[in-house]
């Protein structure tokens, strides 16, 4: 079974969060997740209506984003989530096991 080495979208709501856990500028989220411009705008608009990121205002006025408690939340899960799974490395996707294999598995 080969991986997609292409990120998901929870993947990148999770850089995103991660990289937010002290005030980011957008051009610095952009570039650490290595996103485009528009890419960007549509997640943010995504983080800020669930209010797992916050605008602040920055040094220099320029708006900045911050993690909230919520999106907080959410990043831990996540995190778990990737320990439970053995995914140790955040490029690498986890497999899908049909629910027959789980039940089968468990019994």
């Amino acid at each position: 079974m080969s991986f997609n080495h292409k990120r998901d979208r929870i993947q990148i709501i999770a850089e995103i969060l991660s990289n937010c856990r002290t005030p980011q500028t957008q051009t610095f989220i952009r570039r650490q997740t290595h996103l485009s411009y528009a890419m960007l705008q549509s997640y943010l608009m995504q983080l800020l209506g669930r209010q797992w990121l916050l605008p602040v205002q920055g040094d220099n006025k320029q708006a900045k984003f911050i993690i909230t408690h919520k999106g907080q939340s959410f990043l831990e899960k996540w995190i778990e989530l990737q320990k439970l799974t053995g995914i140790k490395d955040k490029q690498k996707l986890v497999a899908v096991i049909p629910p027959s294999k789980i039940h089968a598995s468990s019994k």
